[in-house]
């Protein structure tokens, strides 16, 4: 299982969404909001009821956040 810690994503760990809203402090509608509304890429489908993001992935979205709540 994945460490949901937010200061520790780990880049090579596969995340589900429950994870991935838990690392951004949102609610797992609100992540899935995200996918739909673009402003994040959709997951890495690895079965038929299960969607991954990559750690790495998570650490980019992240720093994007910050650098736009710092303009």
């Amino acid at each position: 299982m994945a460490n949901t810690n937010s200061n520790a994503i780990n880049p090579d760990a596969l995340y589900r969404a429950a994870s991935c809203a838990q690392i951004f402090s949102v609610g797992k509608s609100t992540w899935w909001k995200w996918v739909a509304d673009g402003r994040i890429k959709r997951g890495h489908r690895i079965g038929a009821r299960t969607t991954v993001w990559e750690g790495s992935y998570l650490i980019e979205i992240r720093q994007k956040l910050i650098s736009e709540t710092q303009v």
